[in-house]
């Protein structure tokens, strides 16, 4: 009986200690490098271009300083970092690449965005004949201790804010601004859900796992399926008509499609599975609605 204690003892000291491990590891793996964006001044409102009438992206127009051509970046809460495509401005004055990092000034409306350590990755194609010249990402680092408005029914965004909009006052709810993933608190079918707002998922409403794909679908839905890729790894999608509702403390938007996906990387697969989310909402959910998210206090409205 004792040898069989010791067997039972030593099984749960190894499970508790893998455990610990395993923390700390998705710990440091989801853990964003620190913040090097200078940003000054308030934005005002800048006007959001869609890629295309399915608006599978979010754009925003740019400048470089001593350049008088509009680029374009796609805003993506889902990337912790501003990032800009080695192909789209190697032959930008007044950029500076070395090693994969970037030097340089830009601005975004009236906000002055600025960093000696901007992120480059090989990707992306030369801008010179694109009517449209996409040059990187806008990530979650311009949301972190700052206040913003997203504005899908006026088709705007403001950075920068210095304050709460007075009809945003008394209106908000607490979410999480952890590791620069945007996570907020929601009941779906009555049941208390985590989701992560990602404006790089713009085509989409929710984002969920296969099991939850069958609960939230009608039973008579037509099943649409597309393949894509997402920076090399080709996905593929099925899309169901729903009807349902997601209620975000006083606020709500109704769900009327869900979408579950194959084809995502182990590192996403395990960064949902970590944070404990059930799913992933997309710009579609809230194309009637305006979003004030205040990162500073974690705080969040919905109008």
């Amino acid at each position: 009986m004792k040898q069989i204690k010791k067997i039972i003892i030593g099984i749960f000291t190894i499970l508790f200690f893998s455990l610990i491990i395993a923390f700390f590891y998705f710990e440091k793996k989801f853990s964003p490098e620190n913040n090097y964006l200078t940003v000054k001044n308030e934005s005002g409102k800048i006007n959001i271009t869609w890629l295309d009438e399915n608006k599978n992206a979010l754009l925003l127009p740019i400048n470089f300083k001593n350049d008088t051509t509009t680029y374009y970046v796609q805003f993506d809460t889902g990337s912790p970092y501003t990032t800009f495509y080695k192909n789209s401005i190697k032959n930008l004055p007044h950029f500076q690449i070395n090693d994969n990092i970037g030097n340089g000034i830009f601005e975004i409306g009236k906000t002055e965005i600025k960093s000696e350590k901007f992120k480059i990755i090989d990707y992306g194609k030369e801008t010179d004949n694109d009517e449209i010249k996409i040059v990187g990402t806008l990530g979650a680092d311009i949301l972190e201790n700052r206040k913003t408005i997203i504005n899908f029914k006026d088709n705007s965004i403001e950075f920068n804010l210095k304050k709460t909009p007075n009809y945003f006052t008394g209106q908000t709810f607490d979410f999480k601004f952890r590791k620069r993933k945007i996570i907020i608190p929601a009941t779906l079918n009555n049941n208390k859900d985590k989701f992560l707002y990602d404006s790089g998922t713009s085509a989409y409403e929710l984002l969920t796992n296969k099991e939850n794909w069958q609960k939230l679908k009608l039973s008579n839905s037509k099943i649409i399926i597309e393949k894509g890729n997402s920076w090399g790894n080709v996905l593929t999608t099925y899309t169901a008509q729903s009807k349902n509702e997601i209620h975000f403390s006083k606020a709500k938007v109704t769900l009327k499609q869900v979408t579950y996906v194959e084809g995502f990387s182990k590192t996403q697969y395990y960064l949902m599975k970590f944070s404990g989310m059930s799913g992933m909402l997309g710009n579609r959910i809230f194309l009637d609605k305006e979003i004030f998210i205040d990162c500073e206090n974690q705080q969040m409205g919905i109008k």
